[in-house]
């Protein structure tokens, strides 16, 4: 099924999404679309069966901050969550002139604290008697945690518990509680020599694939941070005593895992090895423009999968006859390169015995860093930047929380089954095989 939505036509969301203004630092954040008002808690774990990163060597310590969000009754009190946690140790570890290029032209805002998010740290949890539903974000490499708040924030104030994890050693800094503050490891490309009697692009492919093995290796870990992550939040969940607020708040039963990037290959990897996951969401994330591998034995996965991307992404670049000549590279031979890509996404997805969607946005400005913070931020006080990026973050949010409110919530009139349109925009929403409804609870 393919439902293409016309440009110009207006869906008024729910709290009015693309009108609404950040009440921490007017202008930068939306408003998040649910009916509950939003907690956040911070937890620091540690993982003593794993390494620190990628070093088998390495003393069995894997360490994580990891903030949970999570609804809340409206209008409570407390103070308000900061959109960067540790801000005077982050100032400490990067300096200001890193701060600026990182923020600006909300650096003086992120810097003074004052740039908050619509969440109360430790706020009583408002969950019905079964818990509320629980998803694991992956943030994209590099990235920090926090430039994925509005996400966050409007999943949480719809009824979902949000743990997004800090992946130490691939994001852009992490603040532990002892004041340690870690930033992101070298870059881990191969150095192998590569074979010159290949040609150039030949060469450039061979290079690829080795530097993808280590992209593999990454993802590996972070689905395992993924994991690890929902055996914390179940000890915790049953913890009545010294875990609040969280204690015997928690669906654990309507796990799901999403991401950005190559946080989205980790989550679906996730998916791929551990049935407690009932759906998974990848948010731009594609190696050779597969949103994940198949495991050993050619299994796809078991639960209902999307893959949300840009429509531009899909499209063949239109490279000039000299562009081919230095690449080496005929045009038959690209033709032939792009025809496999798309025929083997489509084969993946429609591979999964639970079914997939496939979602392509068309947005003014549309980047990979659309599904974060980061045009916000960057296009603070400049009306056209900060109107596009608003556009894009409905259209990610709308979709995002359709997937898991059908996959996990059991509902079935969601933007996947009705025409839902945004101005200026243009979406394209694939079915393939027979998504699975968890039934209604």
């Amino acid at each position: 099924m393919i439902r293409k939505l016309a440009a110009g036509l207006v869906l008024l969301l729910s709290g009015s999404e693309l009108a609404s203004q950040s009440a921490g630092h007017p202008g930068i954040l939306p408003r998040p679309t649910g009916g509950f008002g939003i907690g956040r808690v911070t937890y620091h774990w540690v993982d003593s069966s794993r390494a620190k990163f990628l070093d088998a060597r390495a003393a069995p310590r894997r360490e994580l901050m990891v903030d949970v969000w999570y609804p809340a009754g409206r209008g409570i009190g407390g103070p308000r969550a900061a959109y960067l946690p540790g801000i005077a140790c982050v100032r400490h570890a990067l300096g200001d002139s890193v701060l600026r290029r990182q923020f600006a032209p909300a650096y003086a805002a992120v810097a003074s604290g004052l740039l908050q998010t619509h969440a109360s740290e430790g706020a009583a949890a408002t969950c019905p008697a079964n818990g509320c539903p629980v998803l694991i974000f992956s943030h994209g490499g590099g990235v920090d945690r926090s430039f994925y708040t509005s996400q966050y924030e409007d999943l949480a104030s719809h009824g979902y518990v949000v743990a997004a994890i800090a992946h130490a050693y691939d994001t852009h800094l992490v603040v532990f509680p002892d004041g340690r503050a870690v930033g992101a490891a070298p870059a881990f490309r191969d150095t192998l020599p590569v074979d010159t009697a290949l040609s150039l692009w030949r060469r450039e492919l061979e290079r690829e694939l080795r530097d993808q093995a280590q992209v593999r290796r990454l993802i590996g870990v972070e689905a395992a941070d993924i994991r690890f992550v929902i055996d914390q939040l179940a000890h915790y969940a049953r913890d009545a005593r010294r875990r609040a607020p969280l204690a015997r708040k928690l669906d654990l039963t309507r796990i799901g895992a999403f991401g950005h990037s190559a946080g989205g290959e980790a989550a679906a990897l996730a998916c791929q090895v551990d049935a407690r996951l009932e759906a998974c969401l990848n948010q731009d994330g594609v190696m050779n423009n597969l949103p994940f591998v198949r495991d050993a034995s050619g299994r796809t996965m078991n639960q209902p999968f999307m893959y949300i991307g840009r429509i531009a992404d899909s499209r063949k670049p239109q490279l000039s006859d000299q562009e081919l000549a230095s690449m080496e590279m005929t045009r038959a031979e690209l033709d032939s390169l792009f025809r496999a890509l798309a025929a083997g996404q489509d084969d993946l997805l429609s591979d999964i015995p639970g079914g997939a969607y496939r979602v392509r946005l068309e947005v003014p400005g549309v980047t990979h860093m659309s599904f974060s913070d980061e045009p916000l931020v960057e296009g603070a006080g400049d009306s056209v930047k900060t109107a596009n990026a608003r556009l894009a973050l409905a259209m990610i949010r709308t979709y995002t929380r359709a997937f898991f409110d059908k996959s996990l919530l059991g509902r079935t009139e969601t933007p996947l089954d009705r025409a839902v349109a945004f101005d200026s925009a243009f979406v394209a929403v694939e079915r393939f095989g027979r998504p699975a409804a968890r039934p209604r609870q």
